[in-house]
């Protein structure tokens, strides 16, 4: 199929790249990917002849002009027919499209400064900790769909969703591996064939891959079936596996203190001042204040990863609280609960563990043990709340009823 006289050539003469003339900011990736237009294919150019058509009848201008950005796989997306990849080619030579490694911050910078819609299916997940302004937004963006009233497409707005902060790290991880050749676009995912692996540099004293790094190891960069050292861009040799692990966050009045990770098979203990080795000390912590002290135990909860779930257990005296979608879950001495993204296990009010939503490579690690001394008033024993007396007022943090000491 000849592109260019079928239907390409009116649509490409409002490809511009003039960015102070143009009214639309295109992301000619995910339009030509977006499989809920026009068909199965899994990627289609005529999905984007169309769009500029219809940006067109949007507009209510026949000499609408449009910014493509695109990224450089498609135009090496195999998916496409040979004419489609020699079309988009001409484009990129002809200065009709821009062509970047990643588009969506060429996207974004067109859509912020100049104030241009951006027609796009993505969400910017990853890009809400730099630019909180996309969370929510119901003025910048828009999106193509099917025509209900015959062929062709539409453009509609778009209200861009909030996501949880679990969303926005895991999108984040996403993009990071994306950028080390360690996650595969087309459906499968993270590369972890390669993120279970054990890697070494053949340089020793390399600070990412050498034989003396004790902290988690860092994302390796995977290109053309080799796995290199990002620092002296030499293959990385594999010496083991690295085992499952998962991420916790330690908030303390709402700010990230701590984190930790618990491995596959592995109990962690959480509280006061554990008495364990390895446990959680949350009073060595910035922010541990004192009705946080006196309420939670030194050993409050455990924290096991096993069977790809996260199971927290309370071992304290006043219990824990686990927030969630539906009501919240209230947690005694011996109960457990199966920690799933989104959940805050608060063990006081000012006090929340949460599931990290990264899945394979954590890049801030804390220590088991802070290193912050711990006081007698830490390491001693808990005040026991009972509940209070008809006609008193009490809450987690701030109780008005009775305690009494106890060692836990």
């Amino acid at each position: 199929m000849n592109m260019r006289t079928n239907g390409g050539g009116a649509g490409e003469a409002r490809l511009s790249l003039d960015a102070m003339t143009s009214d639309f900011v295109v992301d000619v990736a995910n339009i030509v990917r977006e499989q809920s237009l026009l068909g199965p294919r899994p990627a289609d150019l005529s999905r984007l002849l169309l769009l500029l058509d219809a940006l067109a009848e949007f507009a209510c201008d026949e000499d609408v002009r449009v910014y493509g950005v695109c990224d450089s796989s498609l135009l090496r997306d195999t998916r496409l027919t040979p004419a489609e990849r020699a079309l988009l080619g001409s484009w990129a030579d002809e200065g009709r499209i821009e062509v970047r490694p990643v588009a969506d911050p060429r996207i974004l910078e067109l859509a912020e400064q100049l104030d241009m819609p951006a027609v796009t299916f993505d969400n910017f997940t990853d890009h809400i900790p730099g630019r909180p302004w996309i969370a929510g937004n119901t003025d910048t963006f828009l999106k193509p769909r099917n025509n209900p009233a015959g062929p062709g497409l539409v453009v509609v707005p778009r209200v861009l969703p909030v996501p949880e902060e679990w969303q926005i790290s895991r999108k984040v991880e996403e993009s990071d591996l994306l950028a080390s050749g360690l996650y595969d676009r087309r459906g499968h995912g993270a590369r972890t064939d390669l993120l279970s692996r054990l890697w070494r540099c053949a340089d020793d004293a390399c600070p990412l891959f050498g034989a003396r790094r004790a902290a988690g190891q860092p994302m390796p960069r995977h290109q053309r079936g080799s796995v290199l050292c990002p620092t002296h861009e030499t293959p990385l040799t594999a010496v083991g596996t690295v085992p499952a692990r998962i991420q916790l966050k330690v908030r303390i009045d709402g700010t990230v203190r701590a984190r930790f990770a618990v491995h596959e098979g592995e109990t962690v203990t959480v509280g006061r001042a554990p008495a364990v080795a390895g446990g959680i000390a949350l009073a060595a912590l910035q922010g541990f204040g004192p009705a946080a002290r006196n309420w939670i135990s030194r050993n409050h909860l455990t924290v096991t990863f096993t069977g790809d779930r996260a199971l927290v257990r309370d071992t304290s005296s006043n219990g824990t609280v686990v927030e969630r979608r539906g009501p919240d879950a209230k947690l005694r001495n011996g109960s457990e609960w199966v920690l799933r993204p989104g959940h805050r296990v608060l063990l006081h009010d000012t006090v929340a563990l949460e599931l990290s939503g990264r899945q394979h490579v954590f890049t801030e690690e804390a220590a088991a043990v802070p290193a912050t001394p711990l006081t007698s008033a830490d390491t001693g024993p808990t005040l026991l709340y009972s509940p209070p007396r008809r006609g008193e007022q009490g809450s987690r943090g701030n109780q008005r009823g009775r305690t009494t000491r106890r060692h836990r």
